[in-house]
């Protein structure tokens, strides 16, 4: 028999745990219930009478809490506070039997906080969700080779609904079978080695057309407390054909370069070469100092000629004087070479005060005003151009205009030729300048910007 000290005892630690903790008897009698369980169902504490649970409970619960056919412990039921806010609650049950009398004790769980941090979650995991299917590429997550998680995208580019894609071997689900090199890309995947970026195409069945390039993109990430993959379809196809039209640009420019290259031996250096091979065969037959005289002036004439000329082929490969001493020094001499007296003049603004800018820039920059002006020689009809040169808060900016007859840049660009308008807008391309064309008085205007 306990004593009356320590049944009190017993009673304070029952009061003061913040569960509800009540015992019924066969009769459905609430015959002990501690404070929080009063205070929860907002009910008096009895005196010398005793509560039923139906006086308590709805009738739902009250079933519930007496169902004997399925296990007690761990029901879930909803309990209506008396400021009216229903709660769930966890229900564990004790039996005992005492005095040949059955009692069940009952301890009841507050689940609020627990459902409101399940919901939370449940809410991010829609909110990922949504983010996720709203971004513009195809987005898989898998595990050990297999996908648990495939945004809408995916169903786009596989045709696969996402019954079908969940579970499925990533290997399964992105692999073109007629590209091996795929095949092992994907392969990998599945079988775990972490490939943290690669590149892949989808081509026609024939195999002689891409289309599509892909970036795939792997991170390592915790998927429900799992080790998991994400990968990221970056669609670079747009980036392929830029990066094809670019090379192209430049390989037509070279071969244009390599002609010109090829023009500039054959019709100026080669003619004179020929004149002093047959001067300097002269030379052998020839029957009187005079004559032997005159032929040798005529080769030394010439050679002088070809070095010359063989200088001006090697500037227009390298002009020295843009290597060694910058983009104004540079200009101001091809200027110089282009003047055409009494016809034709130029003047050159610059306000960089002999600055220094990267080699690319600066033969960049230099090959285009070159461009400019060949081309107001040849079509412009002008008598006159200005070229402008500035360096200004981070950025060398170049101005061009003549009072040549103008043109209109839409027109021009369709045309074969072109006035060199595409080597022009290649080289701002490739340097990563901006460039703007404008009528001002109807005459054409070039502006040119490179951050710096």
């Amino acid at each position: 028999m306990q004593t009356t000290k320590e049944s009190g005892f017993l009673l304070g630690v029952l009061n003061s745990t913040p569960d509800p903790i009540f015992v019924l008897d066969k009769n459905g009698d609430i015959i002990f219930a501690n404070l929080s369980f009063y205070c929860l169902t907002g009910s008096n504490t009895p005196g010398n009478g005793s509560l039923h649970a139906d006086q308590i409970f709805p009738s739902g619960v009250v079933s519930l809490l007496r169902e004997k056919t399925k296990p007690l412990n761990d029901r879930e039921i909803f309990i209506t506070a008396p400021d009216g806010i229903e709660i769930p609650f966890l229900v564990s049950v004790n039996e005992a039997r005492i005095e040949n009398r059955n009692y069940y004790l009952y301890t009841l769980k507050d689940l609020s906080e627990f459902k409101r941090a399940e919901e939370s979650v449940f809410e991010s995991e829609e909110l990922y969700k949504t983010l996720v299917n709203q971004l513009p590429n195809p987005i898989l997550i898998h595990v050990r080779g297999r996908v648990v998680f495939a945004n809408d995208l995916i169903l786009e580019i596989t045709g696969f609904s996402k019954d079908e894609i969940i579970g499925k071997n990533v290997a399964d689900l992105l692999t073109d079978p007629a590209d091996p090199q795929n095949r092992d890309l994907f392969r990998n995947l599945s079988d775990g080695v972490f490939i943290e970026e690669s590149e892949f195409e989808i081509r026609t069945e024939n195999r002689k057309i891409v289309m599509k390039n892909f970036l795939l993109r792997n991170s390592k990430i915790k998927y429900k407390g799992n080790d998991a993959t994400m990968t990221i379809l970056i669609d670079i196809t747009e980036r392929k054909h830029l990066e094809k039209y670019v090379l192209s640009r430049v390989i037509e420019t070279e071969e244009k370069d390599r002609k010109q290259f090829a023009a500039d031996l054959h019709d100026d250096l080669g003619p004179t070469l020929s004149s002093i091979k047959l001067h300097l065969g002269l030379l052998e037959h020839a029957r009187s100092p005079e004559k032997f005289s005159e032929n040798l002036a005529i080769c030394n004439q010439q050679l002088g000629e070809a070095i010359s000329k063989m200088r001006i082929v090697a500037n227009n490969l390298m002009p020295r004087l843009l290597e060694n001493f910058g983009l104004e020094a540079a200009v101001g001499s091809f200027i110089n070479t282009m003047q055409h007296a009494g016809s034709f003049s130029i003047t050159l603004t610059s306000k960089m005060k002999g600055r220094r800018f990267p080699t690319q820039t600066e033969l960049h920059f230099y090959r285009i005003i070159c461009e400019l002006i060949n081309n107001t020689v040849k079509h412009a009809g002008a008598t006159n151009a200005i070229v402008k040169l500035n360096y200004v808060k981070g950025a060398l900016t170049l101005e061009y205009t003549d009072n040549g007859k103008g043109y209109d840049v839409s027109e021009i660009s369709k045309k074969v030729s072109g006035m060199g308008l595409g080597n022009i807008l290649q080289r701002v391309n490739l340097i990563d300048a901006q460039i703007q064309f404008a009528r001002r008085s109807g005459k054409t205007v070039v502006r040119i910007r490179k951050d710096l």
